[in-house]
């Protein structure tokens, strides 16, 4: 895991902002600091900074650079896998045509290796970031094909002129870009491409008011920013450095992946066990030591347990975010889960009002946009707690409510799947079956579910009516801006799985990515394997929610193998935090810092202010809150202008 960015500029490029990106970058990457240079004529070289590892002190130092570069590809390095020199970064190819700075795991490269070694590559190390080199120079962009594992990669070709993006199929690895006339910029961070002169930092009023209204933009993949662009999951692109024209081809679509398995129940179970435990031992690849967040949830429970089944007698530190308030913390069935698990060491923290308070500019500046909920800080002190204990690998249990049905709506959806279908005897059943097992508030899902069969109009209506998120803009933005909603609700539980992985999901991998990195952790998602979760979206529905349980698979996988409190809950809480208390806490606080703040011109900054002293009982309004309070802040910290 590391941090990425690069710079093209014909008319030459400040070496200083080359520097400053690399600091700003160094969460990232603290083991390692490297820089490609291009210089006019088509010279290039290799340059060390002041963080480069001893053992390349050879090599020259960026500050000796007498002229202007015209391109610069920067890289930090968190060392993961063959920790050696020999993976420093950039990476050029022995030709001299190639030159490559690489973020994430690319899980199966020691199966890529023995290919291409079989085909006559040579290699000099034992890293993952030179089979992916190597595997762009045999296959080009359809290497990444291949590749099982998360990444953001990109390949100078000096022959062609070409620099060639990727991103992984879900965007569990960052990426954006910026262009302007002849000018080209990424970089893994937004907070990097700010420091470039060049580059136009106004943020979009449209995305600002889509955000606060409904927490996301109005479409997928974008963030608040006017002219920052987010490299899409699933897809590469390639700038030509000649004509500035950028070519985006997309290589991966879920929804055309895989059709539906017509297996039996049993043999979709069995499947799905084995998909699960060969993603597990992919994602234990390390040459440090592995950890694992462990909520108390299904999805970090079967995680651990495989894992720690997995690694036999290596010791594996797990973190679980816990609280006084019992209404909302689930550390005793985290506790059940490492009960059970001899070489389990697990670990407790416990976030409060005065840590968020002392750490939530921090927190807000690494995540580079402002954040949904509370229930972000608490995983930001799950990762402090990792490195406190210097686990420098976890893995986590993002992307399972997505592609298993996790989520309340669900429910409704597969419920209104059955009556379309006719099948009313089996509704009838399930329904009573998921008020019982599921969700007592089974009538709430459904009408939930069919709320996504409204116009999108009346949509927006009933929202508006029963938030309040669209009084946090002023009237005359109201009326100016388009603000219709993002289509995050699907009418089938397929095309809701998937929708729920462009939009919520995107958005979790991004707190994810930036709370690990803000501490120099790399965060692996074993639910996201790309074939594991073709397999899940393959399975029917009711192989999913089976005898009104959600996530089904699971918890057949995981029968009588941990305690059954666990396996069969039947609530579900998801990472919360106690919201409520932490507003009241901070009342005084957070009013005096509102009246202080610079906001955007679009937000009613009276009605934020009258908020902090309502009580608000509304679970769903007080995220709304917080929501805003971190745009504002997040404004302010960045110093913006709309």
């Amino acid at each position: 895991m590391c941090g990425i960015a690069g710079i093209f500029n014909p008319k030459g490029i400040i070496t200083d902002e080359i520097k400053t990106v690399s600091k700003v970058l160094r969460h990232r990457g603290p083991d390692d600091e490297g820089f490609y240079l291009l210089l006019r004529g088509n010279l290039s070289n290799e340059y060390r900074g002041e963080e480069t590892i001893e053992e390349l002190s050879d090599m020259p130092h960026i500050s000796e650079v007498q002229e202007s570069p015209i391109l610069a590809l920067i890289h930090r390095r968190l060392s993961i896998i063959d920790i050696t020199k020999q993976g420093h970064q950039p990476l050029v190819s022995e030709t001299d045509r190639f030159s490559m700075i690489f973020n994430g795991e690319v899980y199966n490269y020691k199966e890529i290796r023995k290919e291409l070694i079989s085909m006559g590559f040579h290699f000099k190390s034992n890293s993952d970031t030179e089979v992916v080199l190597n595997a762009f120079i045999q296959w080009g962009e359809k290497c990444v094909e291949k590749f099982v594992g998360m990444w953001a990669f990109a390949i100078y070709d000096k022959l062609n002129q070409t620099i060639t993006l990727s991103r992984d199929r879900f965007g569990i690895k960052p990426l954006y870009f910026y262009r302007r006339n002849s000018f080209f910029a990424f970089a893994s961070e937004i907070k990097a491409l700010l420091k470039l002169s060049e580059v136009d930092p106004r943020i979009s009023n449209e995305n600002v008011g889509s955000f606060l209204c409904y927490g996301t933009t109005s479409s997928p993949y974008q963030n608040l920013f006017s002219y920052i662009e987010d490299a899409e999951p699933g897809c590469n692109y390639v700038y030509n450095l000649k004509s500035s024209i950028v070519t985006k081809t997309p290589y991966y679509n879920l929804s055309e992946a895989i059709p539906q398995s017509t297996s039996t129940l049993n043999e979709n179970m069995e499947m799905f066990e084995s998909y699960f435990d060969d993603s597990i031992a992919l994602h234990l690849r390390s040459d440090v030591e592995i950890g694992s967040c462990l909520s108390g949830g299904l999805d970090s429970s079967a995680i651990v347990y495989k894992a720690s089944k997995q690694l036999g007698d290596v010791c594996l530190k797990t973190f679980t975010a816990s609280y006084k308030n019992t209404t909302i913390d689930e550390s005793k069935y985290a506790k059940m889960v490492a009960k059970e698990l001899d070489n389990v060491e697990d670990n407790y923290l416990y976030p409060d009002s005065k840590t968020m308070v002392a750490d939530l500019s921090k927190m807000l500046y690494h995540q580079d946009l402002p954040i949904g909920s509370t229930s972000i800080f608490a995983q930001w002190e799950v990762m402090k707690s990792a490195n406190q204990h210097k686990v420098k690998v976890l893995l986590d249990g993002q992307g399972a409510d997505e592609t298993l049905g996790g989520y309340t709506n669900f429910a409704g959806i597969y419920l209104i799947e059955l009556l379309k279908k006719g099948r009313f005897g089996h509704f009838m059943s399930d329904y009573l079956k998921l008020k019982d097992n599921f969700n007592p508030k089974i009538r709430e899902a459904l009408l939930k579910g069919a709320f996504y069969y409204l116009p999108q109009k009346f949509q927006r209506q009933l929202r508006a009516k029963e938030r309040l998120s669209f009084r946090f803009i002023n009237t005359d933005s109201i009326n100016e801006l388009n603000l219709d909603g993002p289509l995050r609700g699907g009418k089938s539980f397929k095309e809701h799985s998937e929708l729920n992985i462009k939009f919520g999901m995107y958005d979790l991998l991004r707190y994810e990515d930036r709370n690990s990195m803000a501490f120099s952790i790399e965060s692996r998602v074993p639910f996201l394997d790309h074939r594991l979760v073709e397999l899940i979206h393959s399975l029917p529905s009711h192989h999913k929610i089976h005898h009104g349980w959600s996530k089904y698979p699971l918890r057949k996988m995981l029968n009588n193998k941990l305690d059954n409190q666990v396996v069969w809950r039947k609530d579900k809480k998801g990472f919360v935090t106690p919201q409520q208390d932490w507003k009241n806490e901070l009342m005084l606080n957070l009013k005096l810092e509102l009246k202080d703040s610079d906001i955007p011109s679009i937000m009613d900054r009276d009605y934020i202010i009258q908020l902090c002293d309502r009580e608000i009982l509304n679970s769903a309004h007080l995220t709304e809150f917080w929501r805003a309070y971190s745009l504002v802040k997040w404004y302010n910290i960045f110093n913006l202008k709309a």
